[in-house]
């Protein structure tokens, strides 16, 4: 069957979680010599854009060897109607594209477990830098995203895997939550994505509810140096394609 796989699917911040210390980098680190950690981000879709990358993505020989499956969107389906219309899902439709994923990925990947992550709280001030920074002659002041709104389509996303019976990380309340006032604001960089904290929370988050949801898939490192890729690490679920070096009889 080859190496197992761990699929992240989703718009821009999963994306970008390739990036230095970023939670998809981090998870991938983790994985090392067991799986392949495969980045399926796609800057500025939303659920309804998504559904169309379903057959490319998922109707694959090999998706036998899928074991763990992320599914997180909603950052771009939140925006406002009447200032984002490209982007922008009703929140019914979300939630059930959101359905439609989760079901085609399920009925694809019949060994993957699969976890919904809600998106992330919007902070109103970086925002609005953002746009002036990015449109200085033609910014509104005017946000095209909003912390209420966004906090609905989360609430529908958990909603969703609990009618499933799904695992899910709340990233919206999960954030503020952990930095109450707005100590949270530091978990983005310009409003909408992650900065290298913000990464970091999501990396701890999602390594936490594998732990906790998916124990056979935890990587536990070695108690000596405390890395994740050699014989004194331990993952029961998906075990590496080969022998350790210091397993190998070179004699022989």
């Amino acid at each position: 069957m080859g190496r197992a796989q761990i699929l992240l699917f989703g718009d821009s911040i999963t994306q970008q979680s390739f990036s230095v210390g970023g939670w998809g980098a981090r998870l991938a680190d983790r994985y090392q010599r067991r799986a392949h950690v495969l980045n399926l981000g796609y800057s500025g879709y939303n659920t309804r854009w998504a559904l169309e990358l379903l057959p490319l993505l998922f109707d694959v020989p090999d998706a036998s060897s899928v074991r763990l499956v992320t599914i997180f969107f909603g950052a771009n389906d939140a925006s406002h109607m009447e200032h984002n219309p490209r982007q922008h899902v009703p929140l019914q439709e979300y939630k059930e594209n959101l359905r439609k994923l989760v079901i085609h990925v399920c009925s694809k990947c019949l060994n993957a477990k699969v976890l919904l992550i809600c998106p992330p709280p919007v902070c109103h001030a970086q925002r609005l830098v953002f746009q002036q920074n990015q449109y200085p002659n033609s910014a509104t002041g005017i946000l095209e995203r909003t912390n209420e709104n966004t906090g609905e389509y989360a609430a529908a996303a958990a909603a969703l895997a609990t009618e499933m019976g799904i695992q899910s990380i709340h990233l919206w309340q999960e954030m503020q939550s952990a930095a109450p006032g707005d100590d949270w604001h530091k978990f983005l960089s310009d409003g909408l994505h992650l900065s290298l904290e913000g990464n970091e929370f999501v990396a701890n988050r999602l390594i936490a509810k594998i732990g906790d949801a998916f124990p056979e898939l935890a990587v536990t490192p070695c108690e000596v140096t405390g890395g994740f890729g050699n014989s004194g690490s331990c993952c029961l679920g998906i075990l590496e394609d080969a022998p350790w070096h210091d397993q190998i009889d070179f004699k022989n």
